[in-house]
């Protein structure tokens, strides 16, 4: 059987170092920062070429590569709530399971009655 042996601080530490590299949203860091750099020097390209077939290749480019990167994004970020919300899970269990062995400590359960008394197939 295999076991867990997680550390939540390590674990933190991933995912803030993931997140600096997807930056948020109205940031200059991280891919975030880098697609409005991206769309600016688009626009500004697509301005000073001051032609339609070029803008409209432009915005082809654009809009099929920041669909890359915006799924990118949404799914790094999907994942690190996914890591930080499984990680607080294995902590809580933990805490959980600690707390209801300390409960148990020293209680000896009752026997269990047979479900069907005068079942004559319940065997004692």
């Amino acid at each position: 059987m295999s076991t867990w042996n997680i550390n939540p601080n390590e674990v933190g530490g991933v995912l803030s170092a993931t997140a600096v590299h997807i930056g948020e949203e109205g940031g200059s860091e991280g891919l975030v920062g880098h697609m409005a750099e991206i769309e600016d020097s688009v626009t500004g390209i697509s301005t000073a070429a001051d032609s339609t077939p070029v803008s409209i290749a432009l915005g082809e480019f654009a809009g099929h590569y920041f669909g890359v990167m915006g799924e990118m994004v949404g799914l790094t970020i999907s994942a690190i709530a996914g890591a930080s919300d499984a990680t607080t899970a294995y902590v809580n269990g933990n805490h959980e399971m600690a707390l209801e062995a300390q409960a148990n400590a020293g209680v000896i359960p009752e026997p269990e009655q047979p479900s069907h008394p005068g079942d004559p197939n319940v065997h004692l």
